[in-house]
């Protein structure tokens, strides 16, 4: 019988399987593990994008003066590989925190942490648009897309997981749950709306990105209440 492949545990916890479809799990090592592989060799393919310049000089110091020029006017390209690097790290704590609270997975949550994955496993290549492109609108909204999306993923996967406490721990307080829903929508937004300077000044748009670091600091005005 179906009903036999259902765990007592699973039965008493109000599990809702349909037939066919596997009950929900609590053992998130392999999805963890997963997880964190991709996060790693993301960053460590945004490097990628760092070329060595090639120069020769007459002399020793004439290579030196022309290296060091050539490093120089490489700047964007370090600056952008230390944002993306800062970015990819911070949905990795977000992801790591949205998990530190989830008991639980069911076949939803699975596919919904593979999109998350999916988009981190991207954004080396958007990173190399950005850099190769970044005076333009097109590579500025690029970027400005994968991080709202990103965000919105992470975001939509935990209020999957705490409606109704469906995935997470049965004791965590609705004032919790409320405050990291409210808390992980902010850079989704942050991002989306630069998508939107952009049309009026680009520049200006790439300035709107640190916002969700400031609002990080100051999410507790919006996440509870």
């Amino acid at each position: 019988m179906y009903e036999d492949r259902v765990s007592y545990e699973d039965r008493e916890k109000g599990a809702a399987v349909g037939l066919g479809r596997e009950p929900p799990g609590e053992d998130l090592g392999r999805i963890i593990s997963l997880s964190d592989g991709v996060f790693a060799f993301a960053l460590t393919l945004l490097v990628i994008g760092l070329t060595v310049p090639s120069v020769t000089g007459s002399s020793d110091a004439q290579t030196s003066h022309l290296l060091w020029t050539a490093l120089r006017g490489d700047w964007q390209k370090f600056l952008g590989y230390a944002f993306a690097f800062v970015m990819i790290t911070l949905w990795w704590m977000n992801h790591h925190r949205t998990f530190r609270y989830i008991r639980r997975y069911d076949f939803v949550l699975m596919w919904l942490n593979m999109l998350v994955l999916l988009e981190i496993a991207v954004m080396p290549f958007v990173l190399q648009v950005y850099t190769a492109y970044s005076p333009t609108q097109t590579a500025v909204v690029l970027f400005a897309f994968m991080q709202a999306v990103t965000g919105a993923t992470l975001n939509v996967l935990w209020r999957y997981a705490a409606n109704g406490h469906r995935l997470i721990d049965p004791k965590l307080p609705a004032d919790e749950i409320r405050y990291f829903s409210n808390r992980g929508i902010l850079p989704a937004a942050a991002f989306a709306a630069s998508i939107a300077v952009s049309f009026v000044n680009v520049p200006l748009a790439e300035y709107c990105w640190v916002v969700p670091l400031i609002l990080g600091r100051f999410a507790h005005r919006y996440g509870v209440g």
